[in-house]
């Protein structure tokens, strides 16, 4: 029937397994929960192995860090009933029903993803970047994201039918960043079907800012050197594009370099500017493309 599939990288998931067993239980269906870790520190990888106190529930540890295409890969591998569950490793579900919702709207042959939201409060100032991104422009329902369905999947939270990894794989190359976007690119292609639902889960990444910066900037430097495969889909990409067109991405690349600190003093800060983040982001992407092509 289920297999529910973690991958975990540093991250605590008793909590998220506890639950998510709890409720396949209480559905009375045949089922399994397999965490695979990347390489964590050994003080975190100690606490979860102990979720092979519960039944049906198996730990993989690692030695090293492989990345999370690979991992999900890997674990897709291992899936032993017709329907996957992937879920992030800092999740939890928002309704008690969180299984059966997404069973109850289980595509034979494809595709479905929940969604997610965050949990509502005042961040600290060195959270505030990644909370009002999360809640301002990633935050969708399931009508706006069905409005452009493979362009809006998230690996966070979603439900496939075995055979979809038979046809489809996170694309290892890209190790981390957009490797999302890719994989929605690929069902297209594959016409995979694929349908969105609000079944969602809470979102609790606390990134530093100052960190979540620096997985934008390796996001970004992956993204550069896997351009072609992405360009008519990543936004970034779209901008990035326009630019090319009319002989702008190096006057970008330099003002990016004129008001870097400047910028990053902003969004490090209480009140980060979305707008400022999203030049950010099309900044670096000139910068690191015209040194690419001058070396």
């Amino acid at each position: 029937m289920l297999s529910i599939l973690i991958p975990t990288y540093n991250a605590i998931c008793t909590e998220l397994v506890a639950r998510i067993h709890a409720e396949a239980t209480r559905l009375d269906i045949p089922f399994e929960i397999l965490v695979a870790d990347d390489g964590s520190r050994s003080e975190i990888d100690e606490i979860n192995r102990h979720i092979t106190t519960l039944s049906n529930c198996c730990y993989f540890p690692a030695t090293e860090n492989i990345g999370p295409a690979r991992l999900r890969n890997w674990l897709a591998d291992q899936a032993k009933y017709q329907y996957i569950l992937f879920l992030d490793t800092d999740v939890l579900p928002v309704h008690p029903t969180f299984l059966a919702d997404y069973l109850q709207e289980a595509i034979q042959g494809g595709v479905v993803c929940g969604g997610f939201c965050y949990q509502r409060g005042k961040p600290s100032a060195q959270h505030a970047l990644r909370y009002y991104y999360g809640i301002h422009v990633e935050e969708k329902t399931a009508a706006e994201r069905n409005r452009h369905p493979y362009a809006q999947f998230i690996s966070m939270s979603f439900l496939a039918d075995r055979s979809v990894f038979k046809q489809v794989r996170f694309d290892e190359a890209m190790h981390i960043g957009y490797e999302d976007t890719y994989f929605g690119i690929l069902l297209e292609q594959k016409h995979i079907p694929l349908h969105h639902i609000d079944n969602p889960v809470y979102h609790l990444s606390k990134e530093p800012s100052r960190e979540y910066l620096r997985k934008i900037r390796n996001a970004i430097d992956i993204l550069s050197r896997n351009i072609e495969k992405q360009r008519t889909h990543v936004r970034l990409l779209q901008w990035y594009t326009k630019l090319e067109r009319y002989g702008l991405t190096g006057f970008v690349a330099r003002i990016f370099q004129i008001t870097q600190s400047a910028i990053e003093k902003n969004l490090t800060g209480e009140k980060p500017s979305l707008k400022l983040f999203a030049f950010y982001k099309l900044g670096y992407l000139c910068r690191i493309r015209r040194n690419s092509i001058s070396e």
